[in-house]
C-alpha cells in the first residue's frame, strides 16, 4: 500500500471536503479524490459517504482512519527520529505564528537570521489556529497559548502586549483620547466567532457589551488595517499601533492585554541542529517587557 494514499485519505477524513484536505496538502481537489478513490479500490471498500455537506467516513473508512492514523504516527517518529541525528544547521524548518506575530515579530528580524543561518529556509505559516506539532503540521510554534497535551518543550520568548486603538479621524469626531472613551456608543473591530476567546475578545466581551460591531475578521492585519480606515476602534499590538501617526492609543496594554509568547517544538526534535538554532533566534526576537 501507498502512504501517499493514505496521507490524501487521512486529510479528507479530518477537513471533511476535498477541498479542505487539498489546502493542507497542497494539492487540487481532484488530484486528492483521484487517490482517495484509488485506496477505495484496492482496499476493496467505500470509505467516505459523499453528501451535500461533504465526505463523511463510512464505519469501514472510521476503521481505516485507526489503522491510518497509527501509520502515521510510525512515520512521524521516524522523521523525529532522524531529524534528531542532524548535526548540521541546514535544511527547511517550518515555524507556525499568528498573521501579525509573523509579520511583526519574526518578519523585520529575517534578513539577520539569514545572515546567520544561510543554510536553513524558513518557511513560516501564518494561522491563527494552534498547529498539532505532533503531526508535524509545524516544526515550531511561536504562540500565545500554551500546550495542554503532546510530548513537548515550552520555552517562554517574550511578551506581545495589546491596546485600544481608533484612527485620529475617529477619535476626533467622537471625542476620545487616552482614558477617555465609552465603547458603548462606538463601533468595535473584533475577532470572527471561532476566535472571540483569543487575544482581544475577552476584554471587549467584558468591557464593550453594547457596542456596535463594526467588522469581524480572523486576522489581526485586518483590524489594523479597518481601524485605520475609521471603521471603529480595535485592540491591536502596541509595537506597531504606537508607530503609526493615523492612530490614537485609548487604552494602554496593562489596561487591556499584554500576550505572553512561548516557543514551543516536540521533544524528539530540540537536539537537532537547525531547529535548535532556529529557536534560539526566536527567543530573542520578541520584547521582554513593556
Amino acid at each position: 500500500m501507498d502512504w501517499d494514499d493514505f496521507k490524501h485519505f487521512l486529510a479528507v477524513a479530518r477537513a471533511g471536503s476535498l477541498t479542505g484536505a487539498a489546502r493542507t496538502l497542497k494539492s487540487s481537489p481532484p488530484t486528492v479524490g483521484r487517490r482517495v478513490t484509488a485506496l477505495e479500490k484496492k482496499l476493496g471498500t467505500r470509505l467516505f459517504d459523499r453528501r451535500q455537506s461533504g465526505y463523511a467516513l463510512t464505519e469501514g473508512g472510521e476503521l481505516i482512519r485507526t489503522k491510518a492514523e497509527e501509520m502515521e504516527d510510525a512515520i512521524i517518529s521516524a522523521e523525529r527520529e532522524a531529524l534528531s541525528r542532524d548535526l548540521r544547521a541546514t535544511g527547511k524548518v517550518r515555524v507556525a505564528a499568528s498573521d501579525d506575530i509573523a509579520a511583526y515579530v519574526i518578519g523585520p528580524s529575517l534578513g539577520r537570521f539569514r545572515r546567520l543561518y544561510p543554510g536553513i529556509m524558513l518557511e513560516i505559516v501564518a494561522r491563527m489556529d494552534v498547529v498539532n506539532l505532533s503531526r508535524r503540521e509545524a516544526d515550531i510554534a511561536l504562540r500565545g497559548v500554551r500546550p495542554t497535551a503532546g510530548d513537548l518543550v515550552v520555552r517562554p520568548a517574550g511578551i506581545w502586549p495589546y491596546g485600544l486603538y481608533a484612527s485620529r479621524d475617529y477619535s476626533e469626531a467622537h471625542g476620545l483620547g487616552l482614558g477617555r472613551f465609552d465603547l458603548s456608543r462606538l463601533a468595535i473591530i473584533t475577532w470572527t466567532e471561532q476566535y472571540a476567546n483569543l487575544r482581544g475578545g475577552p476584554w471587549f466581551a467584558k468591557h464593550a457589551r453594547g457596542a456596535a460591531v463594526a467588522l469581524t475578521s480572523d486576522s489581526a492585519r485586518v483590524h489594523l488595517a479597518a481601524c485605520k480606515a475609521g471603521a471603529g476602534v480595535a485592540i491591536l499590538p502596541s509595537r506597531v499601533a504606537d508607530r503609526d501617526p493615523d492612530l490614537v492609543c485609548l487604552a494602554r496594554p496593562d489596561q487591556v492585554l499584554s500576550l505572553e509568547l512561548l516557543l514551543v517544538v516536540h521533544r524528539d526534535l530540540v537536539r537537532t541542529a537547525r531547529i535548535r538554532a532556529v529557536m534560539e533566534f526566536l527567543a530573542d526576537v520578541p520584547p521582554k517587557r513593556l
